[in-house]
């Protein structure tokens, strides 16, 4: 998971042999690339609404959250949905999992790579419609409970490994999204995974939402002949 949440660190330290004995890293985006997250279109939530349904969002998820809605704004819905969720876990660590993996494999000189670039991501970004997930903003500053009973479920069945309820709770999540947000990323990586040479073994990290479900990768491998077994590890 894409958090800083000690939880989610859990399997870090069973996952240290797995990356020294590899001949590559690959995460889900090349973490070499300068961050663009302040990159491309600046947006503007406050004027999507009228002022006095923007000041009820804005102190509603200040009561709820304690997120200061001004100082995110300008960036694209999803981001400050991300926000919003960072807000309901806990920030233990000074990054999150797949960058401190990537941190790990990295300091041991093992070649590093990844599946997506930041540009690919920007660009996917940006080309969402902003109307819908505006109005879920506006949903979660009314019923914030919603919000921490889905992150907090997401964070159970990640650390009980149960990919499949991740995918479907994920999926349901995302409405519309789904087709360019999982399926079309999932496609475009298990093409990649497929190019690499297998006579040499990489250590591959993608989110666990990207991993269970009919269009998932562990499905699209399998079509493409890759042999995927799970790998149990201890708490």
């Amino acid at each position: 998971m894409h958090i800083r949440d000690k939880r989610a660190f859990r399997l870090a330290e069973s996952l240290y042999p797995l990356i020294l004995g590899s001949d590559g890293f690959v995460a889900e985006m090349d973490l070499r690339i300068p961050d663009l997250t302040f990159t491309g279109p600046t947006y503007n939530m406050e004027a999507f609404f009228r002022p006095k349904v923007y000041a009820r969002i804005e102190a509603q998820l200040m009561r709820s959250f304690h997120l200061d809605i001004r100082r995110y704004a300008h960036l694209h819905p999803l981001m400050i949905m991300s926000a919003i969720t960072q807000t309901i876990l806990s920030n233990d660590h000074a990054v999150s999992l797949d960058e401190h993996l990537w941190s790990f494999g990295a300091h041991h000189q093992i070649n590093m790579s990844g599946l997506e670039t930041a540009e690919e991501q920007m660009k996917l970004l940006h080309a969402i419609p902003v109307s819908p997930l505006y109005k879920n903003i506006k949903d979660i500053s009314r019923s914030p409970q919603a919000l921490r009973a889905f992150t907090h479920r997401s964070i159970r069945y990640y650390l009980e490994g149960d990919i499949y309820s991740l995918y479907t709770l994920t999926k349901a999540s995302m409405h519309q999204l789904r087709r360019a947000v999982i399926y079309e990323r999932n496609h475009r990586m298990a093409v990649r995974i497929h190019m690499y040479d297998r006579h040499k073994s990489n250590f591959i990290a993608v989110g666990a939402g990207h991993l269970s479900g009919r269009f998932g990768l562990i499905a699209l491998l399998r079509q493409k002949g890759w042999g995927v077994t799970p790998y149990t590890w201890r708490h």
